[in-house]
Formats: C-alpha cells, sequence, structure tokens
C-alpha cells in the first residue's frame, strides 16, 4: 500500500515538474529576447558606424582599437564583448524559435545562458500544461518520477535487507515470510 501511494505521489510530482518545462522554456525566450534586444540598442551605433565605413563591426573594433588610446580601448573592449553576446544571444534565439517539440530541450539545453536561466527561474510563474506539449512532457514526467520511486524502493530494500530476504521477496511477487532456518 506504502509502496503505491509512494509511487503515486512520485509520479505526480514528476508529472507536475516537468509539465512546466514548456511554460519556462516559453518566459525563458522571452528573456532571451529582452535581452537581445538590448544588445541590439546598445550596438546600435558601433554597427551604423561600421556600415558607413564599408567594414564588418569586428574589423571596426579592430581598427578604431588600434587608432585610439588606454581609455578608448576600454570602451572597444566592451563594445567587442556586446558584440560577442550578440551573437550568441541571437544563435540561441534563433534556434529555440525554429525547434520543433522534439529538439527544443536539447537547444535549449545547448544554449541555456546561466544568468537569464536564473533570472526566469526567481519570477517564473507555473502554467497548468494544457497544450499538446505540455501532456506530453507531464506525460513524461509521470514516467519519471514512478521509475525514480521505484529505484528509491529498490535502492532501499538493497540496503536495508539481506541478499536472502531481498532474493525472497522477489521471488514470492513482494510478500515477506519469514525465514525458517
Amino acid at each position: 500500500m506504502l509502496g503505491r501511494i509512494t509511487n503515486a505521489l512520485f509520479g505526480c510530482l514528476g508529472a507536475a515538474a516537468a509539465g512546466q518545462f514548456p511554460a519556462f522554456q516559453v518566459q525563458y525566450r522571452q528573456q532571451l529576447a529582452g535581452r537581445l534586444d538590448q544588445v541590439r540598442a546598445d550596438l546600435s551605433n558601433l554597427l551604423s558606424d561600421a556600415r558607413d565605413k564599408g567594414l564588418a563591426p569586428e574589423e571596426f573594433l579592430e581598427r578604431a582599437s588600434r587608432e585610439s588610446g588606454p581609455y578608448t580601448r576600454t570602451l572597444l573592449e566592451d563594445a567587442g564583448q556586446a558584440l560577442a553576446d550578440h551573437q550568441r544571444l541571437e544563435a540561441a534565439y534563433e534556434a529555440l524559435l525554429l525547434s520543433d517539440p522534439l529538439s527544443r530541450p536539447f537547444l535549449f539545453l545547448q544554449h541555456l545562458d546561466p544568468q537569464i536561466a536564473r533570472s526566469v527561474a526567481a519570477h517564473f510563474q507555473p502554467a497548468l500544461p494544457l497544450t499538446l506539449e505540455g501532456l506530453v512532457y507531464a506525460g513524461l514526467g509521470l514516467v519519471i518520477g514512478v521509475a525514480f520511486a521505484a529505484l528509491l524502493e529498490y535502492a532501499g530494500r538493497t540496503l536495508f535487507c539481506s541478499p536472502r530476504q531481498v532474493k525472497r521477496k522477489d521471488q514470492d511477487g513482494g510478500q515477506q515470510r519469514p525465514l525458517s532456518g
């Protein structure tokens, strides 16, 4: 009886947790888009100056760095970092935006920005998984939760029972009998 309750509890917890992935991923993508817009705004002058001179942004920064003093070099290093962030964030956003539901979790992990993920987690609003994608994730979470409960049960039996008791319990279909001497 306790085993069934434990399985149900872990199954429900797994379904509830995994069913939240689509909502978390949408909120993550929204914050990613906001960060990308901010970096674009920060780089707008640099990109237009590079375009006016017929140079790639990286080449523009390299030339400006050679022709400037130490203070300007610091500003250019910051602009170079912003340009690298722009390229990284844009690649992540495009990958997530164009991904299908099956590849999305893998692309999400591949392009995960820990700072954005922490921010999303801090302000995450759970949602009911009423989309097909959410229900599939909830179903997978249910299976994983029940499997985890079974693994814990097996580990507990092997740690706290003698090998003879575990073997006899498995042979009897889970019914424990007293050992005869």
